[in-house]
């Protein structure tokens, strides 16, 4: 049996520990030495995988702190009512009417196609100036309306708008003249069913299970339920709803989210710089506020957008002493005119995997009242799973998948009551 005598060369080479790698080593491929490797040595692999997404990333909890209403089909509707009563607009102009002793006048000018649907005889209406008149006619478009006896009307542009005073009747009448009905709108939206999967060979993840290094296994799984629950974030702010075609030729439907829901129903929205963004927010807040005093709405966005509420409302009127060792610029809540709103940052608006660009410089202001999950009923929120592999009461394949899977929809009332904000 030969033996090697220790000889120490450049780096005591081949002993010594710059010659003491194991295979794989990151070492060995960098060092100008070219090194040793040897299997009689093993790697140092920390057993647990660190978490490199940003923390702030946990606002998915968002999505599940409310339990879902349940519908019986993925396809529903839902119905609101409105306030009852709806401003007029005028679609020609008419000249003045000047007051004449006690005499009764009339004119005629035409409304918009939207406020036929709100008019009737018999109905007292103000005009801009705060003057009034009496609907006595409509033909078609046009409506006839008469002046109180010794006075006057002022001139119809297109484009004025009218309130509704009031209705209005006589004594000894043998007829109703002013008929309505509750006006409803009709809403609806699809329940979009997700998956997320990962598949092992049947004997690769044996070797896996055997010989893994790290908890490899484990994380891979929790990320699969991670990214579900990111998906179901994203569709909840930002889904379309619609029809798709898949990959093996089956159709799907899609979900209607936050953002879309209020753009289509012609939600408030303003691009105000940051110089014009608290009067651009408090014109919005006070034109959509259909809460009860005090109520509570929600600004979401990154939190480098939120802190410009506090530049605007708390660091203007800051003070410190000699002794303050902290400066707290936070700002969790804004109330002014009655109204209450609370900042949620939403850091995923930031991240490009979920959302466009545009996303980080805007800020949702909503009415949580309105807004409610939906999944469909009989049918778990969120399940997972897995198959069977080749085996004694399994299948035929020599593989194992492993599934999660979710449904999600949402109902949006009233989406005026909320509004958006894209800070330029």
């Amino acid at each position: 049996m030969s033996q090697q005598t220790y000889t120490p060369g450049v780096q005591n080479a081949p002993f010594g520990l710059s010659q003491a790698n194991a295979q794989g080593s990151f070492y060995g491929a960098e060092s100008s030495l070219s090194p040793a490797e040897t299997n009689l040595l093993r790697k140092d692999i920390k057993r647990k995988l660190f978490d490199a997404a940003p923390k702030q990333f946990d606002s998915l909890k968002l999505v599940f702190s409310t339990t879902p209403v349940e519908h019986d089909s993925d396809e529903f509707e839902y119905v609101e009512y409105t306030f009852g009563r709806s401003p007029l607009t005028a679609a020609s102009t008419a000249s003045a009417l000047t007051a004449a002793g006690t005499t009764i006048q009339t004119y005629t000018f035409d409304l918009d196609a939207a406020s036929l649907d709100h008019v009737s005889v018999d109905l007292i209406i103000t005009f801009p100036d705060n003057s009034e008149g009496v609907i006595s006619n409509i033909s078609g478009a046009t409506i006839t309306v008469g002046t109180r006896a010794g006075a006057g009307l002022p001139a119809v542009a297109i484009g004025d708008v009218f309130a509704i005073r009031s209705t209005i009747e006589g004594d000894g009448a043998d007829s109703f003249s002013t008929y309505q009905r509750t006006e409803t709108i009709t809403r609806y939206n699809y329940v979009q069913f997700f998956l997320r999967a990962k598949r092992w060979d049947k004997i690769e993840l044996t070797k896996w299970e055997n010989t893994g290094t790290t908890n490899f296994l484990d994380v891979d799984k929790e990320q699969k339920k991670k990214q579900l629950r990111v998906d179901l974030f994203v569709s909840y702010f930002n889904g379309h709803r619609g029809e798709y075609a898949l990959a093996n030729s089956k159709i799907a439907k899609s979900m209607g989210g936050i953002y879309p829901s209020m753009v289509a129903a012609g939600s408030l929205s303003a691009n105000p710089t940051v110089a014009g963004l608290q009067a651009a927010f408090e014109q919005l807040a006070f034109i959509t506020n259909f809460k009860a005093e005090s109520a509570t709405r929600f600004i979401y966005g990154t939190q480098q957008n939120l802190n410009n509420f506090s530049k605007i409302y708390k660091q203007p009127g800051l003070r410190y002493t000699p002794d303050n060792e902290m400066a707290n610029l936070n700002l969790t809540m804004i109330e002014f005119g009655g109204m209450k709103f609370v900042l949620v940052p939403c850091e995923l608006f930031r991240e490009q995997s979920c959302f466009p660009a545009s996303w980080s410089k805007r800020l949702l202001v909503l009415d949580l009242d309105t807004i409610r999950p939906v999944k469909m009923k009989g049918i778990p929120a969120f399940d997972m799973g897995s198959t069977l592999s080749r085996g004694a009461n399994g299948s035929r394949e020599n593989y194992k998948d492993w599934w999660c899977s979710a449904q999600l929809s949402l109902e949006m009332n009233n989406p005026q009551a909320s509004f958006s904000i894209d800070v330029q």
